[in-house]
């Protein structure tokens, strides 16, 4: 009689526990449930850019008028310069008496330079500025000086014979006993000029 009660108490005991487990289960996964938050997926942005522009292919070579030529490929030329090649600022030198004829000149600022007694038989000095400069005694036979400013210059005893002196200024220039024999004076303008004893065309 005591056995099957206290058997009676041990299964009772146990559907007890039983039970109040499962209850206590249910109750907190029903906790967890309520204070479950979800998960935000983020948003993925895909730009007009990746969807418009293809893929460049880094295997593929470049078009045939786009590649670059190596070193051995190109052709190299050589820059030659003229002897005595100098600026075109050059007021105030002092040559005289000097060979200037393998100088280049052209459009030259020479502007109260002394240029007496020098050779510049055919040089070219168009459009160069020759204003204030001493050119007496000098070989200028052929010279090239269509469009040069030439204003209060001293040419006295200059060989001028064949020159281009076309609508080059020389208005208030010294001539004296110049020799412009031959010279082209196609819209030259002498104003002023001192022609004592020179060589006319």
């Amino acid at each position: 009689m005591y056995h099957q009660q206290r058997q009676n108490l041990l299964f009772t005991l146990s559907a007890i526990l039983t039970g109040t487990t499962l209850l206590a289960g249910v109750g907190i996964y029903v906790v967890l449930k309520g204070v479950e938050t979800p998960v935000a997926v983020p948003k993925q942005i895909v730009s007009t850019q990746d969807i418009t522009e293809a893929p460049v292919d880094t295997l593929t070579p470049p078009p045939e008028d786009t590649l670059v030529s190596s070193p051995e490929d190109t052709q190299v030329v050589t820059i030659q310069t003229q002897r005595n090649e100098l600026g075109k600022n050059l007021g105030g030198v002092n040559w005289q008496g000097k060979d200037l004829r393998t100088m280049k000149l052209r459009n030259a600022n020479l502007g109260g330079a002394n240029l007496a007694n020098t050779d510049l038989s055919g040089v070219d000095l168009s459009g160069s500025t020759l204003s204030g400069a001493n050119l007496a005694n000098a070989n200028l036979s052929g010279v090239n000086l269509r469009s040069a400013n030439l204003g209060g210059a001293i040419l006295n005893n200059a060989n001028l014979r064949n020159a281009n002196l076309s609508h080059a200024d020389f208005r208030g220039a010294r001539l004296d006993n110049a020799n412009l024999k031959g010279a082209i004076l196609k819209g030259t303008l002498l104003e002023g000029v001192n022609l004592n004893n020179t060589i006319m065309p």
